[in-house]
C-alpha cells in the first residue's frame, strides 16, 4: 500500500480507530468491554492490552500516513 488512495484509507482507518480508542478509554466503554471478556471467562486485563492495540495501531498507521504530527 502505497499510492495516493492507500494513503487516504490508512488515514481514514487511522482516524476510525481514534475513535473506538476513545470510546473503549470511556468509563462506560472500558466497563462494557471488560465486562465481554468477563462473560467468556477471560481475564480483564485483556480489555486494557485491546484498547492498547487499537490505540498503538492507530499511531502507527498515522506515522506510516505521514499524519502523525498532526494529530499528537
Amino acid at each position: 500500500m502505497t499510492g495516493r488512495h492507500d494513503r487516504a484509507w490508512l488515514a481514514g482507518l487511522a482516524d476510525t480507530l481514534t475513535e473506538v480508542d476513545e470510546f473503549l478509554r470511556s468509563p462506560g466503554g472500558h466497563a462494557a468491554l471488560a465486562d465481554w471478556y468477563q462473560a467468556r471467562g477471560l481475564p480483564g486485563f485483556r480489555s486494557g492490552l485491546l484498547i492498547d492495540s487499537v490505540s498503538f495501531t492507530a499511531l502507527d498507521l498515522r506515522k506510516q500516513t505521514g499524519q502523525h504530527q498532526q494529530h499528537s
